[in-house]
């Protein structure tokens, strides 16, 4: 190896990034890595001199490799220092070489420039190029440019054997006698297989060598061969990743290019959604955010058309036609107390939406306000810039609150910097509260995933898991660098936080789902323990999209949620004051206003002591409600059902319903995955109207058609975790003849976090018919039991244009205990979910 033997810098340099001890200790590694590789016996002093190093590097504004902090991390948090085997100690080796390179010759790797960086519309095919040009070092014989593509990207599979089709890469160089061989190297993480290796296409460099100044050009969507070019992903992003990597040496040691920002936009308009606060004064103003939408869920580019808004179905302003797919209508005001519905169409009538219910009422108890406690974006294994998160919770997601909590097992200093840095450039109370969080990463065993959040920006230090890799360690060192009254720990389910333990003066609330599936059964392991923890819902989302996010992927499959924070006023004290008190509830993303309490005591609270417990709630919907229910302890004791008919019509409106539980196969599992649902549903002895699905949001699973030949046989795939999914159907002439045969495929189950004891299973083919005459109160079941599970399959007649406000009481004076909670759960006919925090009856909370 010849690469590194030239010019040292200086520890005493003037501009040195290092301090003089850490430049002490960056030498010797440097020095003794040359000598002898990584092994056991040195292995965690030198990840620990790296991490140092590539922080020091990153705050600095270098580029350092993505997957440094975890390589290193696994040997300094994970301590696999006795079994890191072949693959850990070469891996950093790697990336000890790489950045000594950086530091001693940082004109030696080269520079990276495009074509054009966009925009692109979402979905389109396109053609761009990456030009790199090499630096002070040459690019030899062996040598090359790896072509690797993000887990991420949804757009079309590079491919470099048939120029004629699509997605096609080619290579030219400005030098005349390079030629380049196709090859392929393994590559993991998130430029790879993520947890597994995947082939990548490598361009090898032949016959000579290009030396400083020379350039090589790589081709996406080359469509000289007459191509369409290369399909983009389908979501917008101001950073979507197209990463390189170069190869000096043809030794496999690749180097990292910096991501180049390719801007994704938009595409014509299919729908519009608004965006109001959920709790108003009378006469107070407010705004209403206009957003026109794709069909991908992107907010939409090119002409958009001339909205009429409507305040209950009267017409309140009109919008003009223009280019601008968000529009906000300022000093909105309503006088009459109650509930509005605020709808907003096209003036030609073609688009319709609507808002989220308002409700007005004098001197209000609390305000709802609507965040995201955990999403992600480039920093981690997500795409976009750290701004455009920022951007897209404020302006498109219009959210009160939001927290950027990238995982730390990825987050260098300089990446933790710019967190903290937007925290208090995007915040403005009383508009937009950031808070500075970050997501403590470690595997189920470790004690699973955990969003941590600062009351304010400050120099809040991150106890990561690369030093902090158990529970208790984190615990005690977020307080020994912090007020416990500045801290919040949000578990989550996908990597299972670990519900025997939480310590109740920093985790006072648990992610009950999110867009990994929904865990209502994870978060009543947490009370069954004992703790006194309220329910929130995020997105965790990896696109840049917190808030309002449509999914893309198998793993992060269904739209992420909400946390609905009760408190006086928009300010991050009065927020973060209100989450340690357990004042929130939680839903799947709709805006549902949902008020409970129980002997008069609200959401998180306990309440003294007594026999007889009141429970009394209001559901204001974003859609018709199907069932509230009352859960005590870890039983439902209650439950309203609106959303089934006895009404025999010759008209009628159906709903078939598909359903599967998350419940780990294992108590200390991950939770199950997702289960599949592919094949045909056909209507005989009556005729098929209109099929509807409810909530197929995600395009890289969901799939829905009716059959050209046959009008009454519909095709679709969809999926559940711990969640339901239906297809609204409409039937005419149904009668005692008339059955639904429903057909479905073999499927595997996919996606979450490893299971530890179960691994995934595929589920049989299942046909099974559902005969309108069997009906009972309006619905009609199926059950497919596979290794355990139950899942469902429901047809019910639907009440059409059901009630989107329910009030209801109930009084529970059986076996009445200390230490009682109650919660409530409300579920929509378009299959959105609510969850209000719980109420515990006397006892006492965890100390």
């Amino acid at each position: 190896m010849t690469i590194f033997t030239s010019l040292v810098v200086s520890a005493c340099a003037a501009a040195d990034y290092l301090s003089a001890d850490l430049r002490e200790r960056v030498e010797d590694l440097k020095q003794s890595a040359q000598s002898t590789v990584t092994s056991p016996a040195n292995i965690d002093r030198r990840a620990r001199t790296l991490l140092a190093w590539a922080n020091a590097y990153s705050l600095a504004g270098g580029v350092t490799p993505v997957e440094l902090p975890l390589n290193a991390g696994l040997v300094t948090g994970y301590k696999l220092q006795a079994r890191a085997g072949v693959s850990l100690a070469w891996t950093l080796d790697q990336m000890i070489q790489e950045m000594r390179l950086r530091d001693e010759q940082p004109e030696a790797i080269g520079t990276l420039t495009t074509s054009t960086l966009g925009p692109f519309r979402a979905g389109s095919f396109v053609s761009f190029s990456q030009t790199y040009t090499v630096g002070s070092q040459p690019l030899k014989a062996g040598g090359g440019i790896m072509i690797a593509r993000h887990i991420f990207n949804t757009g079309g599979r590079y491919q470099t054997d048939n120029p004629e089709a699509d997605n096609y890469i080619s290579i030219t160089s400005s030098n005349e006698s390079a030629r380049f061989k196709v090859d392929s190297y393994l590559m993991s993480g998130m430029h790879g297989g993520f947890r597994s290796a995947a082939s990548t296409i490598v361009f090898r460099l032949q016959g000579t060598t290009l030396e400083q100044g020379d350039s090589v050009t790589i081709n996406y969507g080359d469509t000289s061969q007459g191509n369409r070019g290369l399909l983009i992903q389908d979501y917008s992003n101001d950073r979507g990743p197209h990463p390189l990597y170069v190869d000096l040496e043809g030794e496999d040691l690749f180097l990292t290019l910096p991501i180049q920002p390719f801007k994704i936009v938009g595409t014509d308009i299919k729908g519009v959604h608004g965006f109001v606060p959920s709790v108003l004064e009378p006469g107070e103003t407010f705004e209403i955010s206009v957003r026109a939408q794709d069909r991908f869920g992107n907010a939409a580019s090119g002409s958009i058309p001339a909205w009429q808004v409507f305040i209950d179905d009267r017409l309140y302003r009109e919008v003009p036609a223009g280019d601008q797919s968000i529009v906000v209508l300022k000093n909105v005001s309503i006088a009459e107390p109650g509930v509005h519905r605020i709808s907003i169409r096209s003036k030609d009538g073609a688009i319709e939406g609507k808002t989220n219910p308002v409700l007005v009422e004098k001197d209000p108890e609390h305000r709802i306000y609507w965040g995201d406690t955990h999403g992600h974006s480039g920093f981690a294994e997500g795409v976009g810039s750290a701004e455009g998160y920022m951007r897209f919770a404020r302006d498109e997601a219009r959210l009160d609150y939001v927290t950027h909590s990238e995982h730390d097992i990825w987050l260098d200093d300089g990446e933790w910097k710019i967190l903290r840095d937007n925290v208090e450039k995007y915040s403005q109370d009383g508009r937009f509260v950031a808070f500075l969080g970050y997501e403590w990463s470690v595997n189920n065993t470790g004690g699973g995933h955990h969003n941590v959040l600062f009351r304010t920006p400050n120099d809040r230090k991150r106890i990561p898991m690369q030093f902090y890799p158990t529970l208790s360690r984190l615990y005690t060192g977020l307080r020994n660098h912090n007020s416990a009254s500045d801290v919040l720990i949000i578990p989550h389910a996908h990597q299972n936080g670990d519900y025997r333990q939480s310590d109740p003066e920093l985790e006072h609330l648990v992610e009950i789902m999110s867009g990994h599936g929904t865990f209502e059964w994870w978060a009543k392991m947490y009370l069954n323990h004992g703790h006194q923890v309220g329910f929130v819902a995020a997105s965790d989302d990896h696109l840049g999209h917190p808030g309002y996010s449509v999914p893309r992927g198998a793993a992060i499959a269904q739209r992420g949620g909400l946390g609905a924070v009760l408190a006086g006023e928009k300010t991050a004290d009065a927020l973060f004051d209100s989450m340690k008190a357990r004042r929130v509830y939680a839903t799947t993303g709709d805006r549902i206003i949902l008020q409970v309490d129980v002997n008069g005591t609200g959401m998180g609270q306990r309440a003294p002591y007594s026999e007889k417990r009141k429970i009394v709630g209001r559901v204001i919907g974003t859609g018709a409600i199907n069932n509230i229910t009352i859960v005590k302890n870890d039983t439902a004791i209650w439950s309203g059902n609106y959303g089934f008919s006895n009404q025999v019509k010759s008209v009628a409106g159906y709903q078939l319903k598909f359903q599967s539980d998350s419940t780990a196969f294992h108590p200390r599992d991950n939770p199950r995955g997702w289960r599949v649902w592919q094949g045909t549903a056909e209507i005989k002895g009556a005729t098929l109207v209109s099929a509807e699905p409810t909530d197929f949001t995600n395009p890289s699973v969901h799939q829905f058609s009716i059959d050209e030949k046959n009008p009454n046989l519909i095709r679709f795939t969809t999926l559940t975790r711990g969640d339901s999914s239906s297809i609204d159907l409409v039937f005419e002439g149904a009668g005692n003849t008339t059955e639904v045969i429903l057909d479905l495929k073999t499927a595997q189950e996919r996606g979450g976090a490893p299971q530890l004891y179960r691994r995934h299973g595929r589920i049989p083919a299942w046909k099974t018919t559902f005969p309108l005459k069997e009906m009972v109160n309006g619905r009609l079941s199926r059950i497919n039991e596979f290794q355990g599970y139950q899942d469902s399959v429901m047809l019910r007649r639907l009440v059409r244009d059901g009630k989107q406000e329910r009030q209801f009481e109930f009084v529970d004076d059986d076996n009445p205990r200390q230490g009682d909670y109650y919660y409530v759960r409300v579920v929509q006919a378009n299959d959105a979910i609510a969850w209000s925090s719980p109420v515990w009856i006397g006892g006492y909370a965890k100390k």
